[in-house]
């Protein structure tokens, strides 16, 4: 389907008409098509890198090192718990090095 003749981008919404700009309006019509009468949620960017930083953090967790991650990534020590809460159990389970596990 194509836009009609008419200047149609004049009928949108101001924030319509600055993702149509910002996209083009190729690609704002088949947005259209696919999503057209929906509402739907985009993200900030600050979200991404947001959960980048917590799997980072949790990559670096060892099970102990609240203080010093909430250093590193200018956290408090209940935001890093929050954070690795999943993995605390996970990580303390293991055997340490040259320790056999009952389990």
């Amino acid at each position: 389907m194509s836009a009609p003749e008419t200047n149609w981008l004049q009928d949108l919404s101001h924030d319509q008409r600055k993702i149509a700009d910002l996209i083009g309006e190729e690609s704002f019509i088949k947005l259209m098509e696919e999503y057209g009468g929906t509402y739907f949620y985009i993200p900030k960017m600050d979200k991404i890198e947001r959960m980048e930083r917590n799997e980072q953090i949790k990559a670096e967790f060892d099970g102990y090192n609240f203080r010093e991650l909430a250093q590193k990534f200018s956290l408090t020590e209940v935001s890093i718990r929050s954070i690795v809460s999943d993995k605390v159990r996970e990580v303390r389970a293991r055997p340490m090095d040259g320790q056999l596990s009952l389990l």
